[in-house]
């Protein structure tokens, strides 16, 4: 199985189209039988989110196979529910399956300065992460009931002897992001939860700009880096990843290997 995936696109109204349409392109010409976008689509202008958005998806629309969204923070310029039912979602967070793998796509902007917290315990949360100077207030935190569904989620992968892939807009590790851009603020929690489970194999994540990979308890964290720093040192767009067996195989939008792992 190959799938395209993207992350960081901070697209902005009337910005030229090319280099998305060659990644449109790629993951087609590669054969990809889905691709991921890891969050930030937009930039999140303000006034101009709604057409950003409308003119992002047009490019990505162009492509023939199913295109999965992860939520990110520039995202919520747009509100969640309008930004949902436009990009096709049933909810913010979900999972979906392909072959013998489970796709478990997280919500890290589920408690946010942009949310209104849904429980006690997420409004708790909230408070504590305003008044924490270390974290950022454009990042966000999974709540309670989402934390619940994954935790339900990979039981249930368990069980039936799935293998998971976690899609994430935040990295989860610390090592995998530094203090500049942050990470999903109750990292800690969802982690645990992630490390303990046998079922997880690789968790991807976008957000910090320059890309990062480490591995914990045998799982692959690895995080992309940013389609708008297309001119920077790194030069990466986008690309897709392919699973055969037991093989991991990261390729960028030149068809280079840049990373080939075992999950066992």
């Amino acid at each position: 199985m190959r799938f395209g995936i993207i992350t960081d696109i901070h697209f902005t109204a009337g910005q030229d189209k090319e280099t998305l349409c060659e990644s449109v392109l790629g993951w087609q010409e590669s054969g990809a039988a889905f691709a991921v976008q890891l969050g930030d689509l937009i930039a999140g202008d303000p006034l101009m989110a709604l057409d950003e958005l409308k003119q992002a998806k047009s490019v990505l629309d162009r492509c023939r196979c199913t295109i999965r969204h992860v939520i990110g923070n520039h995202c919520l310029a747009v509100p969640e529910d309008e930004l949902v039912r436009y990009l096709g979602m049933e909810r913010a967070y979900y999972a979906f399956t392909e072959d013998d793998y489970r796709f478990i796509v997280l919500h890290g902007m589920d408690i946010s300065v942009f949310s209104r917290p849904r429980t006690a315990e997420d409004l708790e949360l909230l408070e504590w992460a305003r008044s924490s100077p270390g974290l950022h207030d454009y990042c966000g935190a999974i709540g309670k009931v989402q934390k619940a569904w994954l935790k339900d989620s990979l039981e249930k992968a368990e069980k039936d002897e799935e293998k998971v892939i976690i899609l994430s807009h935040f990295p989860l590790l610390p090592e995998t992001t530094d203090l500049k851009h942050g990470l999903l603020w109750n990292h800690r929690d969802i982690s645990e939860l992630i490390l303990s489970s046998t079922a997880v194999k690789a968790c991807f994540s976008g957000h910090f700009h320059h890309g990062a990979h480490t591995v914990a308890n045998g799982i692959h964290f690895i995080v992309l880096p940013a389609f708008v720093d297309q001119g920077s040192e790194c030069r990466f767009t986008s690309g897709t990843v392919e699973l055969a067996g037991t093989t991991m195989v990261v390729r960028d939008q030149q068809n280079k290997k840049l990373l080939e792992v075992s999950l066992e």
